[in-house]
């Protein structure tokens, strides 16, 4: 008697389904995550909601041994993450140039929700984060210069005329209320990735995430 397999068979994602995905372009990891997202996408069918998730740089209060103990310690973790990081950018083969530790990615997370103010197609979105990405990480691109940011809007394809205007009005409001939205779902870091209800923080996620996006078929992979 032959075995039926139909329901091991993973049902194919529709056009529609998404995954949103908060991204900082100031953010090594979520430049990290970019390529694996994208071939994850490809692989299955999917599409990304991209959104701008800007995390201020943590600062530590001087004057007290336990402050200076906090610092070294922030330190040598963060030149373990570099380091780390340094690895996965050889592995993929992109230039990873970090910037400054307090430089500004205002202008480049609010490009990404002023072209999705405008309806941008998913297509627009996904070639704006691209660019984006590789031309900071890379060191051709500051983050807070609106006319760079202007000139990715529109190689997206997206109107940037109003771009300045929007920067100095509802941008930060805007912005502000992405990282509410993200913070009340437990978004504490970026890459953050929400996917059938579910919160998963960093890229390595994606194979549990591949689980949704082709129709949770067996155990989650863990």
């Amino acid at each position: 008697m032959s075995q039926d397999i139909s329901q091991n068979v993973p049902s194919p994602p529709s056009e529609a389904a998404a995954l949103v995905a908060y991204i900082d372009f100031k953010s090594a990891n979520s430049r990290l995550a970019l390529g694996p997202t994208l071939a994850l996408v490809d692989e299955v069918g999917a599409t990304v909601d991209w959104r701008p998730l800007s995390f201020q740089p943590k600062r530590l209060k001087s004057g007290s041994a336990d402050a200076s103990r906090s610092a070294v310690h922030v330190r040598v973790r963060a030149e373990y993450r570099r380091r780390e990081q340094a690895l996965y950018a050889r592995n993929q083969g992109i230039e990873l140039i970090h910037p400054p530790a307090d430089w500004d990615g205002f202008a480049a997370n609010a490009g990404l929700l002023w072209l999705r103010r405008q309806g941008a197609e998913a297509s627009q979105c996904r070639a704006y984060v691209t660019q984006v990405f590789a031309d900071l990480w890379a060191g051709r691109m500051d983050s807070a210069d609106a006319k760079a940011t202007t000139v990715a809007i529109a190689a997206a394809g997206g109107e940037g005329a109003e771009f300045g205007a929007y920067l100095a009005g509802p941008a930060q409001a805007e912005l502000d209320a992405v990282f509410a939205e993200a913070r009340s779902l437990g978004a504490n870091d970026t890459p953050a990735f929400v996917v059938g209800g579910e919160l998963y923080i960093g890229r390595q996620h994606l194979p549990v995430i591949r689980w949704w996006l082709t129709g949770q078929v067996g155990e989650p992979p863990v």
